[in-house]
């Protein structure tokens, strides 16, 4: 063998990197990124001979079928891996691929304007796409995902190119990396052979998550431009618990990451012990705990969790697509909802759109402040029509009467009673057709100062109220809360915001009514410990976040956490509070083994 007496070349040092995203899926993970690229698509618009349609519609038709062979495959995979229920997103693009207002908008684009197939599917998909990627909510802006992956493959299919997405690697271990994963793709790996995953979009509610979680990988999202940074051959450290990324790892972080995925595997064997105990104080408080839910077929997995019932089902998914959804079709959705959940109570929000969310039906309005104009509650009172499809649908689906009714954004006396009115028509009409209707209960969602001011007199007359923290927070400091500039300044322990959380709680039990909270305080620690002290009966989260709560609830007296809520009512500044919460009951958080699902417990937490 032959020795060179050279000195070997020196390598460069690599440069160590820390970014923060949104931890999507609990977990740590180490190993060489590899890059996923999608395959740059290119559709030209082509105007053709009355000769050729015929074959584009037949080139369409059997990218169809193709693409629902492969998915129908994917899913079957999807079963024996992540469970039926998971499963269920891959039947969503079975369902998207079935849908005949995208079939006939296609075939339309092919017929009557002439145009190619790719262009038809481009034009028609991609204004489904855009329609999700508009409306101000990360979990819809996440569902145009499965959109896009739908798209991915008919175009594949149409050109006869195999899969869009590029090959997963072969070997083993290593951390994912996109500007966007999607769902098929992670059906696409086998077992063993990614170690993480990490992109710049997405969020907690995506299916990419989804599933993810069921497969047990560790998942950041959110990074932004994190794929851009790396290459082939860096390595990552990813911890999808707290959304922190590493790149090019030092020995010190290496070191904390082993024992940090150790801490990680043993408190996921203890948290799952927890399912099936009472989400109670130790002197006795029992605290109910429902999950928030964005599809019909989440809810199978909702009781997996600990959770009793569902806290939220948004409505206004059903309305994405080109034609407003029919009674029936409303009311098939919601019924299947309120059963798989019978006995537990299911509370549904009837449509919260206008404004900045887009949906079928209802004419976009140019507006220079969506938040505060014509949404919610006030489009559908203008629009009944639309308005009492879905009360009669929700009137009709409720045959296990366990649905709870829930009107947004009430800011007067004057908008609930129309509602109530709306509500008391539909049942009318109802049952003189022949139909029969059980009870309801009804609630309204704080969300606004002003149902704040009059909430004495809304206790008189709703079974239930129901606040929204987030909505909340934004209208009582004038604080947007997606503007980058004034982060900071969106405060849930500001002392205005627990003071109007504090007056509903009163002016509720003085009713003998209860008081949920369905927004993202739900899931934080201390956040949790000031609401249970403030007297609020229900927290709704997201499922995964049940087992957490229910084990800092049980960790704690209702008396102490009720004495402490007492004393930051008398603070004057959002500091203080964080300040008092934090040197009292971080500790204790942290002694609960369940950092690896909620994060670091930080004084500086808003």
């Amino acid at each position: 063998m032959t020795t060179s007496t050279k000195n070997p070349a020196k390598k460069p040092e690599l440069t160590r990197t820390v970014l923060k995203g949104v931890p999507a899926s609990p977990g740590f993970a180490m190993g060489c990124v590899f890059p996923v690229t999608n395959r740059k698509i290119s559709v030209v618009e082509e105007t053709l001979p009355e000769s050729r349609l015929a074959d584009e519609e037949q080139l369409f038709l059997k990218a169809v079928h193709k693409t629902t062979k492969e998915v129908s495959q994917i899913k079957e995979i999807s079963e024996g891996r992540t469970g039926m229920k998971d499963s269920l997103i891959f039947a969503t693009h079975l369902m998207i691929l079935q849908d005949p207002t995208l079939i006939n908008g296609v075939l339309d684009k092919i017929r009557k304007d002439r145009k190619n197939a790719r262009w038809a599917v481009h034009v028609v998909l991609g204004a489904f796409i855009d329609k999700f990627e508009q409306i101000d909510s990360p979990a819809m802006r996440d569902k145009a995902a499965d959109l896009r992956d739908v798209y991915n493959r008919l175009m594949a299919a149409m050109e006869d190119s195999g899969p869009v997405l590029e090959d997963v690697a072969t070997e083993e271990g290593v951390v994912l990396v996109g500007h966007e994963l999607l769902p098929s793709l992670l059906m696409s790996i086998k077992p063993g052979q990614v170690a993480g995953l990490a992109m710049d979009t997405g969020g907690r509610t995506s299916h990419v998550a989804i599933l993810a979680r069921s497969l047990q990988i560790p998942l950041v999202s959110g990074l932004r431009n994190f794929a851009a940074l790396v290459k082939v051959g860096d390595t990552v450290i990813i911890d999808g618990s707290s959304g922190q990324v590493v790149i090019n790892p030092n020995q010190e972080d290496i070191k904390d990451f082993y024992k940090r995925q150790e801490i990680f595997e043993r408190q996921r064997r203890e948290l799952f012990t927890m399912r099936q105990l009472e989400p109670m104080t130790r002197d006795g408080k029992y605290i109910t705990l429902h999950a928030n839910i964005e599809l019909p077929s989440e809810s199978e997995k909702v009781t997996d969790f600990g959770a009793t019932g569902i806290g939220l089902y948004r409505s206004e998914f059903l309305f994405l697509r080109n034609e407003a959804p029919t009674q029936d079709e409303q009311r098939d959705a919601y019924r299947y909802i309120l059963e798989t959940m019978h006995p537990c109570p299911v509370t549904i929000r009837t449509l919260d759109a206008g404004g900045d969310k887009l949906v079928s039906g209802i004419t976009a309005v140019n507006e220079s402040n969506p938040f505060m104009g014509w949404r919610s509650i006030r489009v559908c009172l203008d629009r009944e029509d639309i308005f009492c499809t879905q009360l009669k649908a929700l009137l009709l689906a409720n045959t296990k009467e366990n649905l709870r009714l829930l009107l947004p954004m009430i800011s007067s006396m004057t908008e609930f009673r129309r509602a109530k009115a709306c509500i008391v028509k539909c049942r009318k009409e109802l049952e003189a057709a022949g139909k029969k209707v059980a009870k309801v209960k009804i609630g309204v969602m704080i969300e606004v100062p002003a149902a704040v001011m009059i909430v004495d007199k809304l206790a008189k007359e709703v079974d239930f109220f129901s606040i929204g923290t987030n909505d909340l927070v934004q209208f009582t400091l004038a604080v947007d809360r997606t503007n980058e500039l004034i982060t900071d300044m969106f405060q849930p322990h500001h002392p205005a915001v627990l003071s109007m959380i504090y007056q509903t709680v009163q002016a509720a039990h003085r009713e003998g009514i209860p008081v949920a909270v369905c927004g993202e305080m739900s899931a934080d620690p201390l956040s949790v410990l000031l609401l249970v002290g403030l007297g609020v009966d229900e927290l709704s989260m997201t499922p995964w976040s049940v087992m957490s709560t229910k084990k800092i609830i049980r960790s704690i007296n209702f008396e102490d956490v009720r004495d402490s809520a007492l004393t930051v009512l008398q603070m004057d500044d959002a500091d203080s509070v964080n300040t008092f919460m934090h040197n009292k009951y971080a500790q204790t958080i942290r002694d609960l083994g369940i950092s690896s699902f909620v994060g670091q417990v930080d004084s500086s937490k808003k």
